[in-house]
This record gives C-alpha cells, structure tokens and sequence, in this order.
C-alpha cells in the first residue's frame, strides 16, 4: 500500500488495537480503534485512506484528507517551528511543509498555502511543497477559450497572478486597476481567456467576449453607451447586485467609478451613474472621492504579504527539490505580512497594489 492514497478495503480481524482490513489484492493495514466506525461488522466493504499517525505507524482512516499523494490543495496554516510549517489537512496528524519547499518568507498560523502533496522518497513521509510548477498538469485539451474555471492564487507579481486551473494546470491572470486586490490561497473563479500554441494559458476574472464589462474604464464607458448613456448602480446598490452584474466587488466597483468620475467621464447621481456629455467631459479636481466614506478607509487595509527576497519571474529556477529540514546557516527572519531590508514596494508605494498571503 502507498502512503497517502485511498483504497477499497474489507474488514477481515478484529484485535485488540482495532481492525484489519484487506485489499483484494491482499494488502493488510489495521485500521486503529479510533477510526473503525461503530457499525462496522467482518466482511464489511469500506473506503479507506493509508497514511502515518501521531506515532509514525503506517494506518488506515475512514476520515477524509483534504488532499491525496499526488493533487493539488490550498491549506491553512496550522503551526510553525523550526524545521517548516504545519497545514491542517483535516486528519489528526498535520501534513509537513518543509522550510526548503516553502516560497519564502515567515509563514504563520492562519496564512493559506497552496501546495502539492508527495511521498518524500527518503522518509516515506507524505509532505507538501509550495513550488508548484513541476507538477502542473500539461494535458490541457479538456480547456478551451471562454470557458468557466476555478482559479488558486499560487504566485504573485505587480502585474499579474500565477493560479492552479481547477486544481490542476497552470495560467497567468494580469491584474487591471480597479480590480479586487489578491493573495495567495485566494480561491476565485475565473474564465480561460486565450490558448497559445505553446500551451500558455492567459486567464480573466470575467466572462469572455464584446459584452462582457471589463476591469478597465472603456468597459464602463461601453456599457453606458450601449445602455443610452445610463445605468442604474451607485451607491445604493446592493454588493451582491454589483458583483452579479459587474462581476467586480463593490469596492472595486466604486474606485473605477471614482476614476471615470475624476477624469470628467461620468456623472454620479442618487439613480446611478451617467455618461458625461461631450462638451462638460472635465476633468474633477478636489473635494471628497466619489461614494467615499470618511468614516472608513476608501480602499481595504489587509496588509499586503509578499516575499522580500523573492526574484518574481516566469522561468524561476527551483533549487534543490529534496526535502528536508531546515537548511544550513541561519535562516533569515522576515514576515510575508511585513517588509525588511530592501523594501519591495512597487512604484515606491509600501503597501497596496498586490497581496501575498490570504486569511
């Protein structure tokens, strides 16, 4: 039996430790007192995943993981020491992520990872890694443009978010401004925007084609036009209303309209927003932004996370693969919810722009 994978078993024994169970090809694993289901009986056929418990024995669950040897999931921090971090994956003992599977940075308790599961080949361990592109899928000929998809925020730039496509291959999603900020673990849905030759995947958060209302102010303005010039959303519509229409959360939402407002494009009344006419399209300097609470910050403040000493880049080398405990020499501290040393701020700006980990 393989560590980490579901098997079709029949109870056979019952001993004092629990129950024995058998494949049909034989393979026997007890299945521990405390997993064995109260109206189990010999000669039951039961589900049951292999993994190591509490005490390193190689056992039997009816429990389910949220992840298998070999797949893709994104988990949550559990604990943190020195060897690597600790992810709940739904079962008694946690799953291991070693430091040198790690992207980088200080993890800690409630960040979200998304990871791939393996057998650590020289401890029979079932381990995770966070560097991911070596195990995406290749196969793509179920994708196809314009299609509906589930995205995993894995990776981030200013520009862009590399996302697992349904738990499986991989695509690059470009960040427009005006939309939601990201961070890793985010779990989104999205659309497949283009195929290339070479099997590249560019990915949008919104439907694909003419109609569909983009992040970028023209897609405001073409629906405005295309609407005679006006349509019923402000201030007072409702969040999920926004989000069914626009696909954008409000807060989105209201900064493109502040944008389109402060460039003379729109005029903001208490029904919704209006095309500007031609002739008054000035632009709007001063006084308070458009929808603005002064109550509250304009923009969310969840502090952006992201790795220092990262190098962000399409063909970033792996290193060494063998997993492991913490490296040699002393590893340097740093939090991916704050900055030291160098700051990594885009466009000199320490905070805001793109996210890193989620909650």
């Amino acid at each position: 039996m393989k560590i980490g994978r579901f098997y079709h078993v029949r109870a056979e024994e019952r001993m004092p430790q629990g129950v024995y169970v058998e494949t049909d090809h034989g393979d026997r694993i007890l299945l521990p007192n405390s997993k064995v289901p109260e109206d189990l009986e010999i000669g039951d056929e039961l589900d049951a995943f292999v993994y190591l418990d509490s005490e390193d024995r190689l056992v039997a669950t009816t429990e389910q993981p949220l992840v298998e040897a070999n797949h893709f999931a994104v988990l949550e921090v559990k604990d943190v020491n020195h060897v690597g971090a600790f992810l709940d994956w739904g079962l008694d003992k946690d799953l291991f992520l070693p430091y040198k599977q790690q992207l980088g940075g200080e993890l800690r308790p409630g960040d979200k990872c998304v990871i791939y599961a393996l057998e650590d080949e020289r401890s029979g361990r079932l381990v995770a890694t966070e560097k991911l592109r070596n195990f995406l899928e290749t196969d793509i000929s179920d994708l196809r443009v314009g299609q509906k998809v589930s995205l995993a925020v894995y990776e981030m730039d200013e520009n862009w978010a590399d996302c697992l496509i349904n738990l499986r291959s991989g695509g690059r999603l470009f960040i427009h401004p005006g939309e939601e900020r990201l961070y890793i673990g985010d779990i989104i849905d999205g659309y497949i925007e283009e195929i290339r030759d070479d099997g590249k995947i560019t990915l949008s958060r919104f439907p694909v084609g003419y109609n569909s209302v983009r992040t970028h102010d023209n897609g405001i303005l073409q629906e405005l036009k295309e609407n005679g010039g006006f349509l019923p959303y402000g201030d007072h519509t409702a969040p999920e209303e926004i989000q069914a229409h626009f696909g954008l959360s409000k807060k989105a939402f209201k900064k493109l309209i502040g944008g389109l407002f402060r460039d003379g494009k729109i005029v903001i009344e208490e029904a919704g927003i209006r095309l500007a006419p031609q002739g008054n399209r000035k632009p709007f300097h001063g006084g308070h932004k458009p929808f603005h609470n002064d109550n509250k910050p304009f923009r969310g403040e969840k502090p952006r996370r992201f790795d220092s000493e990262r190098h962000y880049s399409g063909d970033r080398h792996f290193g060494d693969r063998h997993f492991g405990d913490k490296p040699n020499g002393e590893r340097k501290s740093f939090s991916r919810n704050s900055f030291s040393g160098k700051p990594r701020g885009f466009g000199g700006k320490p905070h805001g722009g793109f996210g890193g980990r989620g909650k």
